[in-house]
């Protein structure tokens, strides 16, 4: 039977020759997708780069309204002056100590020229005012926090100022949720007791009302220890001890008074 053998050879070759096809119209389909996910993938990194590069002035504002910040309309408002009570019999001090339950004496640094008057006031009672200006309230906060040096934590290089009746620390302020240092306004205000509080924060041209988040309490819970410390504030001058009464805050000063 010698015609079996080209008969069963032919089929043979025939399988081998479409494997072999089938197998390089396999590799390239397989490349060819390859190639269009990393095009696709390529594109959309440029586009995420793209969106960063045109978002980024504005990423600090988009992260405080994700992470509770309500934007408020500002509200240019004319402050007046509002007058000081007059102290009676009033004479300047040269110098007074602050004392206070949990540090104790404080002498103010070196350079630290406070205006300090103690006079009478309407009923006859003894009086003591401290007027702080911007730089006193820069000395002191270089004195007793580290908000105003350089490597200060979560805010550092702030200035102090007093205008429109609020007085406004400007400086940077650490956000942790994009990891980067970013200018700050925080504004603070006078309250029906006398004390100061936390009216809004400015970044760029938005003002925000404190949000009522973790990270919002966290602020309040600043702002009240603060004023723990305050209301317990006493100056020692003139021969003696003079209690917190309350701030005056006006358009461009701040007066506290003691009795």
């Amino acid at each position: 039977m010698p015609s079996a053998s080209p008969q069963l050879s032919f089929p043979s070759a025939y399988r081998a020759g479409t494997a072999l096809q089938v197998q390089r119209h396999s590799n390239k389909g397989f490349a060819s997708r390859t190639c269009g996910i990393v095009l696709i993938a390529a594109g959309l990194a440029s586009l995420v780069v793209v969106a960063v590069v045109l978002l980024r002035p504005a990423l600090p504002a988009i992260v405080l309204r994700v992470i509770g910040f309500e934007p408020v309309r500002r509200i240019d408002a004319p402050v007046t002056e509002e007058a000081v009570a007059t102290l009676a019999k009033a004479a300047r001090v040269s110098a007074v100590t602050f004392i206070t339950q949990d540090f104790g004496p404080l002498d103010p640094l070196p350079g630290t020229d406070l205006e300090v008057t103690v006079g009478d006031d309407a009923s006859g009672a003894r009086v003591l005012q401290i007027v702080f200006r911007d730089t006193d309230m820069l000395n002191l906060c270089l004195q007793f926090t580290g908000f105003c040096e350089d490597h200060g934590s979560p805010i550092r290089r702030a200035k102090i100022s007093v205008a429109d009746g609020l007085v406004t620390i400007s400086g940077e302020a650490y956000l942790d949720v994009i990891n980067v240092w970013q200018a700050i306004d925080i504004h603070v205000a006078e309250d029906r007791d006398g004390l100061l509080k936390i009216d809004s924060i400015s970044l760029g041209d938005l003002r925000y009302k404190l949000p009522a988040n973790a990270l919002g309490k966290s602020i309040r819970h600043i702002e009240a220890t603060l004023a723990h410390v305050v209301q317990q504030l006493q100056v020692e001058s003139s021969g003696g001890v003079f209690s917190f009464a309350g701030f005056d805050l006006s358009a461009n000063r701040l007066v506290a008074s003691f009795r």
